[in-house]
């Protein structure tokens, strides 16, 4: 299962949901599913909206916690866990906030039953997953909208879209807050954020979101034609899926790694 993907030109997409408004995020997540994307979201904080999607099972979920002080998630790693966990109960996927992670972060979630992450990321280089240290499998991203735009790179998918159909699984990471607001250039979200207060951006309406949206070329503008493609490709894999496609390659049936993954030592 896993040769598939290694062969196609799979894509995966994910959304970092990063305090955004519930008017952003409805707005950011519906496009997706009506798409027909099967999406996985981290969350940083709890949705009403969110939480109907999961429940029902329109859409994976994990946790997108803020290690990076000062948080409003907690002030240490295992309040911030806690949290997290309480924000999304079931789950074992994670992809931390700025991609903040240290050792003893990692194996504190996987004794919380955290069995891969997607917190590397790259700038459209297709890394295969591969084993953790921690015993996780880490799938790393190929596209992030923020740092597409802080590389100031083309806003016409067709220009890089060479880049988009070499083999390999390509996990996608977009924001609501960037997709609503159609951000046109790196620093656009930020000049909007210095201009309102911190519960003002959390409960952003859609009447707001569209006075401010660029109504120039944007990343929302990117996105949907990355996700045009993507229908017309079909090679939409869930970030879910992609893990129990490549677990088998790491693990036995009992969760341990294989020989093959295993240090020499243990075999002396």
């Amino acid at each position: 299962m896993m040769e598939e993907l290694e062969k196609s030109s799979a894509l995966c997409f994910t959304m970092d949901i990063d305090w955004a408004s519930e008017s952003a995020i409805r707005y950011a997540v519906s496009y997706f599913l009506e798409a027909g994307i099967p999406l996985t979201v981290f969350c940083t904080h709890k949705s009403a909206y969110l939480n109907e999607l999961i429940g029902n099972g329109q859409i994976d979920a994990g946790i997108h916690p803020n290690f990076v002080q000062p948080s409003s998630q907690g002030e240490t790693e295992d309040e911030i866990i806690r949290f997290c966990l309480n924000v999304v109960p079931e789950t074992k996927v994670f992809r931390c906030h700025r991609w903040y992670a240290v050792n003893d972060i990692y194996e504190k979630l996987y004794a919380q039953g955290f069995r891969y992450e997607s917190n590397i990321c790259t700038l459209l280089d297709p890394v295969r997953p591969f084993l953790h240290r921690s015993g996780m499998i880490s799938i790393p991203v190929f596209f992030e909208d923020g740092a597409y735009l802080y590389h100031k790179l083309s806003l016409h998918f067709e220009e890089v879209q060479a880049r988009f159909t070499v083999p390999g699984l390509k996990v996608v990471n977009v924001h609501p807050m960037h997709f609503a607001l159609n951000t046109p250039y790196f620093s656009y979200m930020r000049e909007i954020k210095d201009h309102v207060s911190r519960e003002d951006w959390n409960r952003m309406s859609e009447t707001e979101l569209q006075a401010l949206r660029f109504q120039g070329r944007g990343i929302a503008d990117f996105t949907r034609e990355l996700v045009n493609h993507a229908v017309l490709q079909k090679q939409v894999v869930s970030l879910k899926d992609a893990y129990e496609k490549y677990a088998p390659s790491f693990f036995d049936g009992q969760g341990q790694r294989t020989e093959s993954m295993r240090p020499a030592e243990e075999f002396i």
